[in-house]
């Protein structure tokens, strides 16, 4: 006889949620979020616009996912994306805050981002202290690096979504195996 505990019902739950909703392709403006990305935790992050957020899956859990993201069609760089109402801030509205892995020179307000969401890290937490926090955006960091160098995540680098075109001619979903055109949420800013 085989016992079950809640905790496994729950995780293979959380594994049906993701194998259903990644990859998930999202893509609007970047705009002004709460300024401490940069400030605060030395990790600039991106925010998409509310209509980004509210246009995620209701299933997908909070937390912190790992993908693919570029800005103005540019270059394709490992990111770390947190989905949630950040809670050791005590935050109120929902928001998608992403962190590419590259040092721009400049702030890139207003210009369009792209990201595949490819795997779940971990859920939302709330933290004790400002370096607690940081060392688990640190490690996070750490684990999207790890899990993107797989060969099951390296191909979406090059995914037709990044390119100007959006992916419009042919799109690779790797990991589902067809060949969905990939929902894309916020205005596309040509």
């Amino acid at each position: 006889m085989r016992i079950t505990t809640p905790g496994s019902i729950l995780g293979r739950a959380l594994q049906f949620v993701m194998s259903s909703k990644l990859p998930h392709f999202a893509e609007g403006e970047v705009v002004k979020g709460f300024g401490r990305g940069s400030k605060e935790l030395g990790i600039p992050t991106a925010n998409y616009p509310e209509n980004v957020v509210e246009n995620l899956p209701p299933e997908m859990p909070l937390g912190v996912y790992y993908g693919w993201g570029n800005v103005d069609d540019g270059e394709v760089y490992k990111m770390v994306l947190s989905v949630g109402w950040n809670l050791y801030y005590k935050n109120t509205k929902k928001s998608m805050e992403t962190y590419l892995m590259h040092t721009f020179n400049e702030d890139f307000y207003g210009s369009k981002l792209k990201v595949i969401m490819l795997g779940h890290i971990r859920p939302m937490k709330d933290f004790s202290s400002l370096d607690e926090l940081i060392q688990a955006i640190e490690n996070d960091i750490y684990v999207a690096k790890e899990r993107l160098d797989q060969p099951e995540n390296l191909v979406y680098k090059t995914n037709n979504f990044f390119s100007p075109s959006g992916g419009k001619e042919n799109v690779e979903t790797g990991a589902r195996q067809n060949s969905e055109e990939p929902v894309k949420d916020g205005p596309s800013q040509h």
